[in-house]
This record gives structure tokens, C-alpha cells and sequence, in this order.
């Protein structure tokens, strides 16, 4: 129960799904007299919560009982992954006062995991007799699942949707421990919220190279898009610079302008797009280039036309912000099945919702992290630097769980540094070879190669600041010896004699932490000294009081 997870036991855990639905004074832990279990006695003493200590049945019910709890739930104390809503409705059940034994199907996905069990008190004290082994509180439950027939029972079935993949998770195992343990820590919900299904799409997903990460951490979409303006030598010598600069994916833009654009409503926008259009062959010699450098081909596919001659080169697909409300179009890219990065400029959230919604009907591995990276993008250039809103990142994180990312349109690099910082996953930013004497609007927003190879180490750097996101002492103040030297202990204000009590009053607390922790405090006041105790000493448990 006291192994650890980022810092904190698995009790801790437990103990706060719990109290989602009671109040601490309502909950207790039992544990043996044995000495191996003080540690779980002094954990509960800390964090304010009850702890019995017995190594008889009779003892814990009649324990319970004094509190006058018609039930008594029982829960394993290292089961961090408790269904709240399970118990919530077990515990609705118990209150109708209908049953004797509620239990519910184990989850078989955790060696340890009992199950949510609950009793009535009056019930226990009428069976017990027949219990082989009345002092193990655990007999009752084992013998009561033997002998099905005794008492009005009710069997808790899961009616929610089953988990799609189950490992076999043992907590005893550090192996699990730490992969638990980076879920939680990755995690942008609380603790109490990460449910089983969140394990083990976390695990997973750990499984497979995730397609959003890059050589600097968050993946480098190094944007070419329409900066050749048409010119198929430019664009190789693009495509070179981005190679050199470092970027992990190289992107463009396909289509046909007149199958994007109304030539009868917006003429001059239709022979843009016809003037910036590249070649199949083009565009295959591009694609060639990027895999020959081990760096990944990426392109907005506009023409669906486009697509299947283009497929074998696209590890994942692009949506851009304009057709995120395309859904037709957004339909035969969920269909085939590939990971997919969407770009959200001009939308509110409810239709990134609507849309990531509908690429989840056409296909649920659109579920899965790895699958869909939602991009917070403002579709103007440059824009205001106020107007990239970075924050929304987090809201797409939490509303939906996928994995998020930014798509640059300010001049510089600081929305980009700050995106990555805040956890974006993917970071796309259109490329240029310069920025000097370019007309077109989309190289005010281009990085070149210097400001890339620039970018990527200042990640790297800062991405240092940022460690594991587990709170526990760093090596520095380990080694350093502070955990000590910082902290107080417990000290006496005079001279206690061989059998005196100790008092509040006899007590004092310094530097360095010596003896005994000053959270236990209290444990101390009635202590009876065991010898003579000198001015200013630190007081040990077992060898002072």
C-alpha cells in the first residue's frame, strides 16, 4: 500500500477516490498489530485519517460497529484505480437495506484486486460461527464466496463498456509501478479522475512509437506549403534547407486549384492556386528527397483525387483549418485509418468537438492519443501575438484527451518555445529560404534554417526545466544532505528525568532533523522518558520514550 507512484503511495491514492464519495471520518484503515505495519499506522496518523489496529475479526467489527454502521465496505488499500461510479452504486444498493452481501466481479486485470465488497454488520455477527477461521477478517469473504447460497446477495455486474486491451497490471511489480507511474505523471486530469480505461491506453499506446514525437521532443513540422510559389527548383532547395535544418517533417500543400477554389467566385484566389500548383511527379520527387534523408513527407492533401497516388509516402494525415468542417472530405481520411493532425483556425470549441466527434463515429481508434493530435492554430499572417491563445491547448487537452499541438502564424520563435513548454506534442511552422524580397504573405511567418536549428536546441534546453513532472527530493538536495539540515526534529526545552511524562510544553522544534519527525508530535506528549534526558536533545523513538 505504501509502494509509491510520483511521490505519493498507492494509499494515498486510494484513500482520496474514496473520499469522492464519504467523508474521511467515515473511512478507515485496518491493519495488523505486527511492527511491519506501523509504517501504514504512521502514514494514516499524518494524513488525518482513522487506522484500527488488530489482528482479531471480532475486534475490527466490533470496531466498526461502535461507529453504529449498519454496512462496512471493503476495499483493498492498494487498489488506486477504484471505479467511483461502481461504488457509488453499490453502496445506493447496500442503503435500501435489501441485501446482506454485496460484491462485485474482480477485475481480473490486477493480480491483487478483490473487488468492492460490502457486508452487513448484524449479518457478519450471525455467520461467523460457521467460518473456520473467525479471526481473519478475509476468511468471511472467501467463506461467503464458497457458500452462495447463504443470505440475500447481490452481484454487482460492470455495465460499462469494457476496457478494449487489458495487461496484466501487478502492483507489486516496479516494472508496472514505473509505467503507471509515467501515465499519471503525463496525465493532465487529476488523480482521482484516471480511470482503468486511461491505464491501459496509456500503456498501450507505450507500446507503439508515438507518431508526435520528434528528435527535440514534440514533433517539427517544418512547413513549406505554398512558399515555392510554383517553382519547382525553389522548392528542392526548400526542401534541402528544412532537411539540414533539423526538422522532423517536411510538409506541403497538394491540389488542383480549380478543384479547390470557385473560379466563378474568386477568380484571382483560383489562379493563385493554379500558379503555386506542383506536379505528381514533383511532388513524388519531393517526397523521395524527404525519405532518402530519414526525415518524414507530410502534405495537406486538397484534392482527394491526389490521394491515393500519394498515400504510400504519408505516415499520417493533415488537415488544415480550412477544412476542418469539410466532412465529407474529412471522411475518407478516417476511413483509411491513418493518425491524423487537424488544424483548428476559425473554430470554436464545440466544433472541434462536433468534428473530432464525427472522425470517432467513422473510426473509434480516433480515440486513442496516438491517433488524432488536435493543433490550436488562428488562421491569419502574421497574427497578433495575443491571438495565438496558447491556452486552449489545455482545453483541448482536457475536454478530449488526445494529444495537442500548435500551428504557428506569429513572426518569431517565442509562441513556438511557449507551445512546447506548455506540452504541445506536434508544433508546425511554415519554412522559407529567406525572408528577404518574398511578396507572399506566408513568408512574414517562415522560420529559416538557422531560426529551426535555433528553435530545436532551445527545446531541448528548456525541455530540461521541465524533468518528469514526479515530485520527489532531486539528487541535489539528497546529496547535498538538506533533507536534514533544512528540516526540524524533535528536541526537549529541559532536562527530563528517567520516568517522567512528557508535556507540550517539554517540547521544542529545530534544525537539522534529528530524531523524531516533527509531523508526530503529538505521539510524543505523554511519553514516559526511558532514561535521563539532557536540554536540547533530539528524541528517538524506542530509545528515548
Amino acid at each position: 500500500m505504501l509502494r509509491q507512484i510520483n511521490g505519493r503511495p498507492i494509499l494515498s491514492y486510494t484513500l482520496a477516490k474514496i473520499s469522492k464519495v464519504t467523508t474521511d471520518s467515515m473511512i478507515i484503515v485496518a491493519v495488523s498489530e505486527n511492527p511491519h505495519d506501523d509504517v501504514i499506522a504512521e502514514y494514516c496518523h499524518r494524513s488525518g485519517i482513522k487506522c484500527l489496529r488488530t489482528n482479531s475479526d471480532d475486534e475490527l467489527i466490533y470496531g466498526l460497529k461502535i461507529h453504529n454502521w449498519d454496512f462496512i465496505v471493503r476495499l483493498d488499500g492498494s487498489d488506486l484505480l477504484i471505479d467511483i461510479e461502481k461504488l457509488k452504486s453499490m453502496m445506493t444498493v447496500a442503503e435500501t437495506n435489501c441485501f446482506d452481501f454485496i460484491k462485485c466481479e474482480p477485475n481480473a486485470s490486477l493480480k491483487q484486486d478483490e473487488g468492492i465488497q460490502i457486508i452487513r454488520t448484524d449479518f457478519y455477527h450471525s455467520i461467523k460461527n460457521n467460518i473456520k477461521h473467525p479471526r481473519r477478517f478475509d476468511q468471511v469473504f472467501l467463506w461467503l464466496n464458497k457458500n452462495k447460497e447463504i443470505g440475500r446477495r447481490y452481484l454487482y455486474k460492470n455495465i460499462h463498456k469494457e476496457v478494449s486491451f487489458q495487461p496484466n497490471l501487478n502492483l507489486e511489480i516496479q516494472a508496472h509501478i514505473d509505467k503507471i507511474s509515467q501515465i499519471f505523471a503525463d496525465s493532465h486530469k487529476p488523480s482521482t479522475d484516471i480511470t482503468l480505461q486511461n491505464i491501459y491506453d496509456g500503456i498501450q499506446s507505450g507500446f507503439k512509437a508515438s507518431p508526435w514525437h520528434g528528435s527535440a521532443g514534440p514533433l517539427m513540422i517544418a512547413e513549406i506549403g505554398g512558399n515555392h510559389e510554383g517553382d519547382f527548383e525553389v522548392a528542392k532547395n526548400m526542401t534541402k534547407l528544412a532537411i539540414a535544418s533539423g526538422a522532423d517533417c517536411i510538409k506541403f500543400q497538394l491540389y488542383h486549384g480549380d478543384a479547390l477554389v470557385s473560379r466563378k467566385e474568386s477568380p484571382e484566389r483560383a489562379d493563385h492556386f493554379k500558379k503555386f500548383e506542383l506536379s505528381k511527379e514533383e511532388h513524388i520527387f519531393l517526397a523521395n528527397m524527404c525519405r532518402e534523408a530519414n526525415v518524414k513527407y507530410l502534405a495537406s492533401v486538397w484534392d482527394l483525387e491526389m490521394l491515393d497516388w500519394i498515400d504510400p509516402y504519408l505516415e499520417y494525415y493533415k488537415i488544415g483549418s480550412g477544412d476542418m468542417t469539410a466532412w465529407p472530405i474529412l471522411e475518407e481520411f478516417a476511413k483509411r485509418g491513418k493518425p491524423i493532425l487537424i488544424s483548428t483556425g476559425l473554430s470554436s470549441t464545440e466544433e472541434v468537438l462536433q468534428t473530432i466527434g464525427f472522425l470517432q463515429r467513422i473510426n473509434q481508434n480516433y480515440t486513442q492519443s496516438n491517433m488524432l493530435c488536435i493543433l490550436q492554430c488562428t488562421s491569419m499572417y502574421p497574427i497578433p501575438d495575443q491571438d495565438a491563445n496558447l491556452k486552449v491547448m489545455d482545453l483541448f487537452k482536457r475536454e478530449t484527451g488526445l494529444s495537442i499541438g500548435y500551428s504557428d502564424h506569429t513572426t518569431g520563435t517565442d509562441a513556438l518555445l511557449v507551445a512546447a513548454i506548455m506540452g504541445a506534442d506536434a508544433l508546425e511552422f511554415h519554412f522559407t529560404d529567406t525572408r528577404d524580397g518574398k511578396s507572399f504573405r506566408d513568408h512574414e511567418v517562415s522560420l529559416d534554417v538557422q531560426e529551426v536549428i535555433s528553435l530545436k536546441e532551445k527545446i531541448k534546453h528548456l525541455k530540461i526545466f521541465q524533468g518528469d513532472g514526479i515530485k520527489l527530493p532531486q539528487p541535489s538536495e539528497i546529496n547535498s544532505g538538506h533533507e536534514i539540515s533544512f528540516r526540524r526534529g524533535v528536541y526537549l526545552s529541559r532536562k527530563v528525568k528517567k520516568g517522567e511524562i512528557i508535556d507540550a510544553k517539554d517540547l521544542v522544534f529545530l534544525r537539522p532533523a534529528h530524531g523524531a519527525d516533527a509531523r508526530d508530535y503529538k505521539s510524543l506528549i505523554g511519553a514516559k522518558a526511558l532514561r535521563d534526558l539532557e536540554p536540547l536533545c533530539a528524541l528517538n523513538s524506542g530509545l528515548d520514550y
